[in-house]
């Protein structure tokens, strides 16, 4: 069955004082669907303040809707377009609910509440305002009855916010709830400490985890008891929470149909992230994807954000290979919001979804982005971790080459045997049946670039003696080389190191908050690995000190000093080590040495790409294939206008301005003379289905070659095969 809830529109009342509910009906609602062209609705059926927006029997409506029932309205007004409706419940956190039952609360292990509220550290408010309720309370019997009540709407499913339930000790639940189901299922206490090397805190952290797993499973259940043909949504919210909601989602993609992968953070990160954030959920889940481009400006939303932001927005989200959702709250609908960006896309994907709805991505280059290695780094490094599958990622699209994630169970379950290359950047975890399907895989000519500590754990979090690497490529673990700053120096010249030898390439970056330390943790750091039958490209060189004294005394690298015979870059047949971590450091700083490195790298193992893009500018490649064709979005990103400024420590006390500015783009650089050059496949025909018009192209020898003339903000290419 084709996917139905392809173009949705997202409607949020969230105010306190329930700002706009009085005024704004149903009908309203469904006129902005219907005028931007969505076939979706999505809105809170239930608040984040606990408040209900229908008759329920379990809840207190809000009381600025009288004797209305504003997802009656929704849904009957709807029907009459042929709209579906998909209301939220069952959000986690619930201020009246708490009133009646304080006990069903999440709470810190010294007992004070856990909230989602969002304070400045040194300005707390005076009393709590959302607090976060705890899944083995029985709050959850209070989330299916929210499910039973509005299915009897005839809802086209339910959509669940992230429940918050949080695997840290920092931000975990001790409760009575949880510290009695937790004894009793396990025979001991909830520990309270991180504790990595421990067996016990690795065993309440994946507990944790699967109680927001259990939870889904019950819903789901719940669900397809009651109606089998509604679906189940859940938000992961990809980059946030740091990060566990994705390790949910992958352990939970059989209860659940649509994952929605909420991009709230895409003003302040770079042009590609909704994309990168759908392909990262598909990579997963396996699952469709809902992603969000908000109709306002950072946090600013009675603010429509700009056209362009919110045109490329909402075609990224389709590019990536998901369904996009435009997200609006009462305050941004009350300051009169323009519709005619959001009904230009949505009239496009109506067109093409079509094309999408069977496509699968084109197999080049796979990074594997391991939930297990986030999790089982700890608090400290999780973020880290994440920015070396990041550095990768971007180095290869600004590159215009076709990428995507791969996720901890492609590997367990060997589902990657078609990429020519995958990607271990600091990929810590790798389970045992992984190592085998990845020995496997190199054994059949597959291509292999590892970094720093790649293999270093189990799947269980537990450090081993020797890397898994050295059962594939014979790497043999010596130590760790702490040092807050190194260089790598290049020796030899090899494909890898193409323009690069006889360079030290800065192995480092200080940190940007400059408050508690003076450079990010391990980020100068080496893993000290051999293999006596590879070649080495470079070694690593040290430093004397701990900071510099060039430009800013302090912040600066101090110079390379210490030569060592310690391998900084090893290479062997098909495969690339490095010691340390180049992915995050270009994600950090974007070293063009470093980007070289990674390119170079990607070429020597797995070859040239089946496409690339060239152009004059940043053009975003997304490629798909699809019974005979091949399938290529591009999106234009270069932004003359976007400006995001950060400045050199959190704390800014003597720069002349601030270092906050964050503007989103309102005009794009049209970009000509670009070309997409497809190796190894033959070309009958080359059409753009939106402008009906046929693209000229050469072929030379396996190369075909595709001139195009003009690219404005966006294009769909099918390339038919013979």
């Amino acid at each position: 069955m084709k996917f139905r809830f392809t173009r949705v529109l997202q409607f949020n009342f969230e105010d306190e004082e329930g700002y706009g509910v009085d005024t704004i009906t149903g009908k309203d609602i469904v006129k902005i669907a219907v005028e931007a062209g969505a076939n979706t609705i999505a809105f809170f059926a239930r608040d984040a303040w606990g408040r209900a927006f229908y008759n329920s029997k379990i809840a207190r409506k809000i009381s600025k809707l009288g004797e209305r029932d504003l997802l009656k309205e929704i849904v009957e007004e709807a029907s009459k377009h042929g709209i579906y409706v998909i209301p939220m419940i069952g959000h986690t956190t619930n201020p009246e609910l708490f009133s009646k039952h304080p006990d069903w609360a999440q709470r810190h292990l010294n007992g004070e509440i856990i909230t989602m509220d969002t304070d400045p550290s040194s300005l707390p408010r005076e009393n709590f305002t959302w607090p976060l309720m705890c899944l083995n309370s029985p709050f959850l019997d209070h989330v299916l009855k929210e499910v039973e009540e509005v299915l009897r709407y005839g809802v086209s499913g339910i959509f669940l916010d992230s429940f918050r339930y949080m695997p840290d000790v920092d931000r975990a639940c001790f409760c009575e709830w949880c510290r009695k189901k937790f004894s009793e299922e396990n025979g001991f206490e909830l520990p309270g400490e991180e504790d990595l090397r421990s067996e016990a805190y690795r065993k309440s952290f994946m507990w944790r985890l699967n109680v927001n797993i259990r939870s889904l499973k019950v819903i789901s259940e719940k669900l397809r008891k009651i109606n089998s043909g509604a679906i189940l949504v859940y938000n992961n919210h990809p980059l946030a929470w740091r990060g566990r909601a994705n390790s949910i989602s992958e352990l939970s993609r059989d209860f659940v149909d649509v994952f929605f992968a909420e991009c709230s953070e895409t003003d302040y990160q770079p042009p590609g992230f909704i994309a990168e954030m759908v392909k990262l959920t598909r990579a997963i889940t396996g699952k469709p994807v809902w992603a969000t481009r908000n109709s306002f400006h950072m946090a600013l939303t009675p603010r429509q954000t700009t056209d362009i932001a919110i045109r490329q927005g909402l075609r990224e989200a389709f590019a990536g290979g998901g369904w996009p959702i435009y997200l609006m709250f009462a305050s941004t609908f009350m300051n009169k919001q323009d519709l005619m960006h959001v009904k230009r896309v949505y009239e496009e994907i109506g067109r093409l979804e079509e094309y999408m709805f069977d496509a699968e991505p084109l197999p080049y280059v796979g990074i594997v982005f391991s939930n297990r290695s986030r999790d089982w780094s700890g608090e400290k490094m999780s973020p880290h971790i994440t920015d070396s599958f990041r550095g990768f990622y971007y180095a290869l699209l600004l590159e215009g080459f076709p990428v995507n994630y791969i996720s901890d169970t492609c590997l367990d379950e060997g589902k990657f045997r078609e990429y020519k290359s995958i990607i271990l950047a600091n990929t810590w975890s790798i389970s045992t049946s992984g190592i085998k399907y990845i020995k496997k895989y190199y054994s059949k000519n597959g291509g292999m670039i590892a970094t720093y500590k790649a293999g270093i754990l189990d799947e269980h979090g537990k450090e081993l003696e020797e890397t898994r690497l050295e059962e594939v490529l014979g790497l043999k673990y010596r130590s760790l080389i702490r040092s807050n700053w190194s260089y790598i120096r290049v020796v030899k010249n090899h494909p890898v190191t193409d323009s690069i030898e006889g360079k030290f390439i800065l192995w480092g970056d200080f940190d940007r908050e400059f408050v508690t330390r003076r450079t990010p943790p391990e980020i100068g750091w080496h893993v000290y690995a051999i293999n006596d039958h590879a070649d080495v490209l470079g070694y690593v060189t040290l430093t004397n000190r701990d900071f510099g004294n060039e430009y800013e005394n302090g912040r600066s690298p101090p110079p390379p000093v210490i030569n060592t015979s310690i391998p900084g870059i090893t290479v062997g047949d098909k495969w690339v080590y490095f010691s340390g971590q180049p992915g995050r450091i270009f994600w950090r700083t974007g070293s063009p040495q470093i980007r070289k490195l990674i390119i170079n790298s990607i070429r020597y193992v797995a070859g040239p790409p089946p496409v690339k893009v060239k152009s004059y500018g940043f053009t975003e490649l997304e490629a798909y294939r699809r019974n005979g064709q091949i399938l290529i979005h591009l999106l234009n990103h270069t932004y003359p206008d976007r400006i995001i400024v950060r400045g050199n420590t959190a704390i800014n006390t003597m720069w002349t301005s601030t270092s906050e500015s964050v503007h989103p783009p309102t005009k794009i650089t049209p970009l000509t003379d670009t070309k997409i050059y497809v190796r190894d496949f033959e070309i009958s025909k080359v059409y753009e289905p939106l402008s009906n018009r046929t693209y000229e192209y050469r072929q030379r020898r396996n190369i075909v070659e595709i001139d195009i003339p003009r690219l404005d903000e966006y294009m769909f290419l099918v390339l038919d095969l013979r």
